[in-house]
C-alpha cells in the first residue's frame, strides 16, 4: 500500500464545469504515503437534509478532482459519515481514509482503553467497507487521558492484525502534540490551525517536521468564519458550525474583517486564502476543509497550488495578525 501511494504523481489535473483544476500532493511525514494537499473533512457528510446519493456523489466528485484523503469519525452522524464513505469509496487502495475512535455516545465520556479501541475499529471497518483503516486516530483526548489509558496496546494489536496502517491523534493543545511526537507515539497528528488561531500549530509543526510526523490541518477556515460570509453584528444562522466557537464567535468574525481586502487584492476568495495559509506552514501535509456542495468542493480544491502563500503574502497576513 505504501509503495502504491508513493508512486502517485506530484500533481494531477482535473476538470469541473469547464474549469481546469490541478491538485498537488505532499508526503505524509515519513510514512511513505502521499496525500492531496487539500483533503476533505467529512463531519457533515450524510446529513439528513440531502439524499444519500448527494453525499456519495460529492465524495466521488472529490476523488475525480484529485482528493485522496478523507477524514471522518465514528461520531460524525454516529456512523452516517463512515457509511457514506463506504458506499462512495469502499476498499479501493488509491484513497486514504482517516477515522477516529470518539467519546461514548450514551455518556459523552472518553474511554481510550485497548479493548474499546479494538471494538470500535471493527465497527468503523464495517461501515467503511474496508479491510484496513489507513489512519486510525484518537478523537480529542486530553494529555492526562493519553497517559492513563492503554490505547497504545490496542493500536499495536490492530496494526499487527493488519486492520490499521497508521496511528494518529486529533489534538486540542500544543502540550499533547509535543508529548506524542517526542515519545514517538503517533505517525500523524491532526491540528486545529488557521489565520485567526495559529498558536497551537506554530508550537507543534516545527517539532513534527523534525520527527517526520504527518500533519493534517483541521478547521483551516475557522468553522466557516474565514469564508467571509459573516459580518460583525449580524446574526449567524442557527446550526452553523461557527457557533462551535461559542463566546469567541463574535470576536473571531470581527477579526476576520481585516482579511477581506486581501481577497479582492489577490483575486481569490478569502476561503482560498485561508486554505493556502494552512498549507504554507512547514511540515503540513494537508488541510481538510469540509464541503457540503460541489460549489464548496470546487472552491476548496482550487486552492491547491503546491506552495501555499508566498513569503510576501504571509508577511502581509502576519502584519494584520500583529
Amino acid at each position: 500500500m505504501g509503495a502504491k501511494q508513493a508512486t502517485r504523481p506530484h500533481a494531477r489535473w482535473g476538470y469541473l464545469s469547464g474549469k481546469v483544476i490541478c491538485m498537488h500532493y505532499r508526503p505524509l511525514g515519513k510514512t511513505g504515503f502521499k496525500v492531496s494537499e487539500i483533503g476533505m473533512g467529512c463531519n457533515r457528510l450524510g446529513e439528513p437534509n440531502m439524499p444519500d446519493e448527494h453525499w456519495v456523489g460529492l465524495v466521488q466528485q472529490a476523488i475525480e478532482l484529485g482528493v485522496n484523503l478523507f477524514d471522518t469519525s465514528e461520531s460524525y452522524g454516529w456512523g452516517r459519515s463512515e457509511e457514506m464513505l463506504g458506499r462512495a469509496i469502499g476498499n479501493r487502495a488509491d484513497v486514504l481514509i482517516a477515522t477516529k475512535v470518539s467519546r461514548i455516545r450514551e455518556t459523552n465520556q472518553h474511554d481510550f482503553s485497548a479493548k474499546r479501541i479494538i471494538a470500535q475499529a471493527e465497527g468503523s471497518l464495517r461501515r467503511l467497507r474496508r479491510d484496513c483503516i489507513d489512519i486510525y486516530q484518537l478523537h480529542s483526548p486530553s494529555l492526562e487521558e493519553m497517559k492513563r489509558f492503554d490505547w497504545l496496546d490496542g493500536m499495536a494489536r490492530l496494526k499487527q492484525e493488519g486492520k490499521i496502517r497508521l496511528v494518529g491523534v486529533s489534538i486540542n493543545d500544543a502540550a499533547s502534540g509535543q508529548w506524542l511526537i517526542e515519545q514517538g507515539l503517533a505517525d500523524v497528528l491532526q491540528v486545529a490551525y488557521n489565520m485567526l488561531e495559529p498558536r497551537v500549530g506554530e508550537a507543534v509543526f516545527p517539532v513534527a517536521e523534525r520527527h517526520g510526523v504527518g500533519i493534517m490541518v483541521r478547521m483551516p477556515m475557522a468553522q466557516g468564519i474565514l469564508t467571509g460570509k459573516f459580518r460583525p453584528g449580524e446574526a449567524v444562522p442557527e446550526g452553523h458550525r461557527a457557533h462551535l466557537a461559542g463566546k469567541h464567535m463574535a470576536e473571531l468574525i470581527q477579526r476576520a474583517e481585516a482579511f477581506k481586502p486581501l481577497a479582492q487584492e489577490w483575486g481569490i476568495s478569502l476561503g482560498q486564502i485561508a486554505l493556502r495559509y494552512a498549507i504554507s506552514a512547514p511540515g503540513v501535509s494537508a488541510a481538510i476543509p469540509g464541503a457540503r456542495s460541489v460549489e464548496q468542493l470546487a472552491m476548496n480544491v482550487e486552492a491547491s497550488n503546491g506552495v501555499g502563500l508566498s513569503p510576501a503574502e504571509l508577511q502581509r497576513i502576519a502584519s494584520i495578525l500583529s
